[in-house]
């Protein structure tokens, strides 16, 4: 009998020796079971003890986690109520990058315009690609080079001005990119077209130097064309063909789009019937959405709900404010017209004019700056179209974006969300004086309900055959004025239409006559009507401007008047005059010349910007923004050390006058260091100077030498040559010779280092020999010795400025035939390239008035 698994394995060898094998492996069996066993129920105790442990720990920390929930919620909660305008919290979550995730569907798109073609070009790309794409709608100074990795494509249409010149606004863009130290992204896309004249040397010169530049730094030009006005069809062809190369492009990147073929709805209009803040307001305007977008419709029932929701929820509309938004919003300047006096006799064809302007106290400008003058319409012109159109002209509207969703563009410097009177928003800011594009007459042909006036517009339209658009418009300079007079009985057009399709008014540009301080400022002296002249109403600016004028300090009534004030408040007296003793405004000189031209015996064409100024009242106000000239680019003009020989033609000459009086204040300041000052002062300013030469030609003396007065008395250090044209008995004038001869007493003498020799006498024979008219550049040739040698000084800098279009061409060819005649030898390939590198340099800068 087998005893139990109880027993002792290890009672002993005796017990064992009287059991058989079996017996000992059922015991040994038996044992390892238990031991097993036993092992078993050990392993099992700790595990279980693990899970315990576990399971407390999962308690706890489920317990923590309820805790902080509930605390989180109830924080939750209370942020809730503290904050109810909180954006959801979606728009925390957006990826960083979300900007470059939109990077393919924004379009730079920059001009620089000098008489508004490359802005029309411009304009005709943004009303076909607007619904597509987010545009930012440009011009090229306003375009910061830091930013173009924003977007995937850029846009860019540029004119060549005079010769060879840049436009006023692309003139920053122009600096930054010849300053750049940059590589462009590669993944940007540049979309480059030019604007120029193959009548002149330089065609389409600031295209190619744009495209050569933006290639050196690493810029990716996918498309590039010219357009040259000398085509039969104008730059019309070209400029047709590099847009299509620039859709399809885009279309190779993007899914395909359809261009806008109907009119531009970039803006839409809120006519406001009371009060800008009451809601009395219709829509006009407004965008139709494609298919695919969601809109509520004109005729639906919810659409005055929809109305009163988007008012409700749309930034608050305020009243249009002239200073706020040109000042603030647009960064101009305020000036007041202290002077408008006209400097030719009113028989006299031309109507020139000195305007003095009081500057802010904080503006500050270089020698021969431009004024950028923002012109306001003629109130009656405007005013009679509108009338023609059935436009209530007395009407208040307000102004609003009407982009589709995500594809809001930078454009025109209309007022938005303001409340603005219709002929205001006209006057301010729609160029009606500009001539006509073609494309308007597309979007003129969907407003006509006269089939034959449609197919007439549609004709005019088409710039593949341009006949019809050249012998109407372009001969002519039919501007907008003229087209809304011809048509308005044919035509249906709302002010949301007008605001979509006509131009906005582009700055003109004006020099500076005086350098800054040459009056040694406008002092503002105490008078009773300074109290209240910046918040009076602008019907009695003229009135408070001849009050200035005429009740000054030596008046007896403002002697009366500022005697009783000082008597009666002394201490208010003496306080604003503290205060207004030092406030100082710079004075601003101009010369403005009407510009006329006579289209045909029934029409004159008048500059708009020359028209405004000329007939703008002393004590009005005008709107501008200061920018540096060519000139300021060769600061050497202003260094005594170098001779200046100025070139000019009619009254462009007013781009010098800033150039003249300024070295003028140097040869003051010289002369009474010399007087006055330390010997070591003295050595340093006894080296002799070189005298200046001034060419200019003018039509006749009586009525066109403005500059006579200021010019004899800068004789001292200028050689002064004038011929006229008009005038076939007094047609040439050495003005240094009349000054000598008459002896006159203000004529200031200074020794100077100058050794050419002018022969008046040689000069003037020759010029006899030639022809009854003279002309400036026939100086200059009569005087090709002495030219030859200014031309091979190195301290030499010609300015050149003429508003006749080929005259810096012409001038440049004459200083290459008088080098050609000196040295025969040379090619005229070697001669074009040195006056090239004088121009590069600017030692010869031509379009000074620019």
């Amino acid at each position: 009998m087998i005893s139990s698994p109880s027993c002792d394995v290890t009672e002993g060898l005796s017990g064992l020796r009287s059991k058989s094998v079996d017996e000992i492996a059922e015991i040994v069996k038996r044992a390892k079971e238990a031991k097993e066993a036993q092992l078993a129920d050990s392993d099992n105790l700790k595990e279980k003890q693990n899970l315990n442990v576990l399971k407390t720990f999962a308690e706890n920390q489920a317990h923590c986690f309820s805790i902080c929930k509930e605390n989180l919620h109830n924080r939750f909660e209370e942020d809730l109520q503290k904050y109810q305008n909180l954006p959801p919290l979606s728009s925390y979550l957006e990826p960083p990058n979300m900007e470059d995730a939109d990077r393919g569907t924004k379009i730079l798109l920059a001009y620089g315009s000098q008489y508004g073609t490359a802005y029309d070009c411009c304009r005709i790309v943004l009303y076909e690609l607007y619904r597509n794409f987010h545009i930012d709608f440009l011009s090229l100074n306003d375009v910061n080079l830091m930013s173009l990795h924003k977007y995937e494509n850029v846009i860019i249409i540029v004119s060549t001005t005079g010769y060879g010149c840049y436009t006023n606004n692309m003139s920053k863009f122009w600096l930054a990119m010849h300053r750049a130290n940059v590589r462009f992204d590669e993944g940007t896309y540049f979309h480059l077209f030019g604007l120029g004249d193959s009548a002149y040397d330089n065609y389409n010169i600031v295209a190619k130097k744009l495209k050569k530049k933006l290639k050196s730094l690493n810029g990716n030009v996918v498309n590039y064309n010219l357009g040259n006005y000398q085509h039969p069809s104008m730059h019309f062809s070209n400029f047709n063909i590099w847009k299509n190369n620039v859709y399809q492009f885009l279309m190779s990147r993007h899914s395909s789009f359809e261009l806008n073929e109907d009119v531009p709805q970039l803006y839409y209009i809120r006519r406001v019937h009371q009060l800008a803040s009451e809601a009395n307001i219709d829509e006009e305007g407004k965008y139709n959405h494609p298919k695919g977008e969601q809109q509520i419709e004109r005729d639906s029932s919810k659409r005055g709900e929809d109305t009163h929701s988007k008012c409700s929820s749309a930034p608050q509309i305020g009243d249009f404010q002239p200073d706020d938004h040109f000042c603030k919003m647009l960064k101009f300047s305020k000036f007041e017209i202290l002077k408008n006096e006209r400097y030719t006799d009113r028989s006299y064809f031309q109507d020139v004019r000195c305007i003095d302007l009081v500057a802010p106290p904080s503006l500050s400008f270089n020698v021969s700056s431009l004024l950028n003058v923002h012109p306001f319409l003629n109130e009656d012109k405007t005013k009679e179209v509108l009338k023609m159109l059935k436009i209530n002209y007395d009407e208040y509207v307000v102004v609003q974006y009407n982009y589709p969703e995500g594809k809001k563009s930078t454009t025109d410097s209309v007022p938005i969300n303001k409340r603005i009177k219709i002929l205001h928003l006209f006057m301010y800011f729609l160029d009606l004086s500009k001539m006509v594009a073609p494309f308007f007459f597309t979007y003129l042909s969907k407003r006509t309900t006269s089939e034959m006036h449609r197919k007439k517009f549609l004709q005019l339209a088409d710039t593949n055959q341009i006949a019809d658009y050249f012998s109407y418009i372009y001969q002519d300079k039919r501007s907008y004025y003229d087209i809304f007079c011809d048509f308005y009985s044919y035509i249906q057009v709302d002010v949301a239409f007008l605001i979509n399709t006509l131009p906005s008014t582009q700055q003109r540009s004006y020099s500076i006559m005086n350098p800054i301080g040459y009056y040694n400022y406008v002092k503002i002296k105490f008078n009773p009507y300074q109290l209240y002249l910046h918040a009076v109403n602008p019907f009695f600016s003229s009135l408070l401007c001849f009050l200035k004028i005429h009740f000054g300090a030596g008046n007896i009534l403002a002697q009366y008047t500022e005697e009783m004030w000082t008597r009666r408040t002394s201490t208010f007296v003496n306080f604003m005059r503290n205060k207004l003793s030092n406030r100082r405004n710079n004075l601003i000189e101009l010369l403005v010349s009407l510009y006329q031209v006579e289209i045909n015996k029934n029409k004159k064409l008048v500059g708009l910007c020359s028209d405004y100024l000329v007939n703008s009242k002393e004590g009005s106000f005008i709107y501008g923004q200061i920018q540096d000239s060519l000139l300021w680019f060769n600061k050497n003009v202003l260094n005594l050390g170098y001779r200046i020989v100025y070139i000019s033609t009619g009254s462009s000459f007013s781009s010098f006058m800033g150039v003249i009086r300024y070295r003028h204040d140097l040869h003051m300041k010289r002369k009474s260091t010399r007087t006055g000052g330390s010997e070591k002062e003295q050595d340093r300013i006894a080296a002799p100077l070189v005298k200046d030469f001034i060419f200019l030609g003018l039509r006749n003396r009586l009525h066109d030498f403005y500059f006579e007065d200021v010019l004899r008395q800068v004789t001292y250090f200028n050689y002064i040559f004038v011929a006229f044209s008009r005038d076939p008995q007094d047609n040439f004038s050495f003005l240094n010779r009349e000054v000598e001869l008459s002896y006159e007493p203000n004529v200031i003498n200074g020794d100077t280092g100058d050794h050419l020799h002018i022969d008046y006498e040689n000069v003037k024979q020759v010029l006899s020999e030639k022809k009854k008219k003279i002309y400036v550049t026939d100086i200059v040739l009569a005087m090709q010795d002495c030219m030859y040698e200014l031309l091979t000084q190195r301290n030499t800098i010609f300015l050149v400025s003429g508003k006749s279009r080929p005259f810096a061409q012409n001038l440049i060819k004459a200083f290459g035939n008088i080098i050609k005649q000196k040295e025969p030898h040379r090619t005229e390939e070697n001669i074009n390239s040195f006056l090239k590198k004088k121009v590069d340099d600017f030692s010869i800068i031509v379009e000074s008035w620019y």
